[in-house]
């Protein structure tokens, strides 16, 4: 099934596909401030009484505390979000969508499973500090690792902040209805800082991580 990214509309000629979905894969040499488009990636939110035991079953880790990202290794991770409520985000390789095999299809056995289409982002780069500081209300400055919804550029959304000092990346992901806003919105302030958009395959090449871009 052909897929298209919440933020085709801004990325231009995307020719090659990641997924099956239409994606720029990699533009040269890196922008001093730079916006990738993630949305190829695959996220579901887990919840119902039975989802812990579901996902142990799976051989994942439950994690206890809440908002904390679980890493799962190649960019897959795992977070509580609520009692009985599991955000997952697989990377790029696909392992943590062979390891769920089959996904049931509404409420089953006590669960449900919602595929999360979400416009997905990374934003790093010389610039990235300031934007966010300008984008998002909350103080990010001693936050690291964790899953935070709130609210960047005016549009609800969830965040992870990756790395620390000036090799953070801000991870921000948010309903596909509000896709083409919020990417619009980040390249702007982007493109103030002289930066532009930088490819997937760019993103995992700089990470040294496996991908499955063609």
């Amino acid at each position: 099934m052909n897929r298209l990214s919440p933020a085709h509309a801004c990325l231009g000629q995307a020719t090659h596909s990641v997924d099956g979905m239409p994606a720029v894969l990699r533009v040269g040499a890196t922008p001093p401030t730079w916006l990738a488009d993630l949305s190829p990636l695959r996220r579901w939110l887990v919840r119902g009484g039975e989802a812990a035991a579901w996902l142990a079953a799976r051989d994942l880790p439950i994690p206890e505390q809440l908002f904390r990202a679980h890493d799962l290794g190649a960019d897959a991770f795992l977070v509580r979000t609520g009692r009985a409520e599991f955000f997952l985000h697989d990377g790029p390789g696909g392992a943590l969508r062979a390891k769920l095999g089959e996904i049931p299809d509404g409420l089953v056995a006590g669960m449900r499973i919602v595929v999360r289409d979400d416009l997905e982002v990374a934003l790093g780069g010389a610039g990235a500090d300031r934007l966010m500081r300008e984008f998002c209300a909350l103080d990010l400055a001693e936050v690291e690792n964790q899953f935070l919804f709130t609210r960047v550029a005016g549009t609800t959304a969830w965040l992870r902040v990756e790395g620390e000092g000036g090799r953070r990346c801000y991870r921000i992901g948010c309903d596909p209805s509000y896709g083409e806003y919020l990417f619009e919105t980040l390249l702007e302030g982007v493109h103030e800082c002289a930066g532009d958009i930088t490819g997937y395959a760019d993103f995992y090449d700089s990470r040294g991580i496996a991908h499955d871009a063609s």
